[in-house]
């Protein structure tokens, strides 16, 4: 899997680069960083923010409600990891839950505080684990998949897609 067990060519994310115990910091500091792109985008009435700008190209809003339904998966895995037992969790098809999402509806400020709080809520999930939870193997999917390695995907995407919006609000 690129960006979770090797550099990402795209966004040059380094999974190597992160401590187990960084993971939940890392989502704060993520969701800071959309935060960040849609107060700058809304200021700059980035056409961006809440329209596509091409029809397979999510908006700023689209994005970032993506991010915050991914932080709340963190927390639900970590609510149904077992260290005794293969806890299934099935994701979602992104594109088909953006498009029913309607995050382009949202207010940017409202979508700001929903980020925060979400990154907040991983952190948290994440830091009230086991020691040695993210080693516990979850059935994700239909794979068997630990949920440290599930995570560090998810700060990947987190992180790729912070540099997707990061470049839309800049043209």
């Amino acid at each position: 899997m690129q960006g979770v067990t090797e550099v990402c060519t795209e966004c040059e994310f380094d999974p190597h680069q992160i401590a187990h115990d960084q993971l939940g910091p890392e989502l704060l500091q993520l969701a800071i960083g959309y935060e960040a792109v849609i107060a700058d985008a809304s200021a700059s009435d980035c056409p961006a923010l809440s329209s596509r700008p091409s029809p397979e190209t999510w908006s700023i809003l689209e994005y970032t409600g993506h991010i915050e339904f991914i932080y709340g998966s963190v927390g639900q895995m970590c609510e149904i990891a077992d260290p005794d037992e293969l806890a299934p969790f099935n994701g979602v098809d992104p594109d088909e839950h953006v498009d029913n999402a309607h995050f382009n509806e949202v207010a940017p400020t409202d979508m700001s505080a929903r980020i925060h709080r979400a990154g907040e809520q991983a952190q948290a999930a994440l830091a009230g684990l086991d020691s040695g939870a993210l080693d516990w193997t979850l059935l994700f999917n239909g794979n068997p998949a630990p949920l440290g390695l599930l995570t560090v995907a998810m700060v990947h995407e987190s992180h790729h897609h912070l540099r997707d919006i990061t470049e839309l609000a800049a043209h």
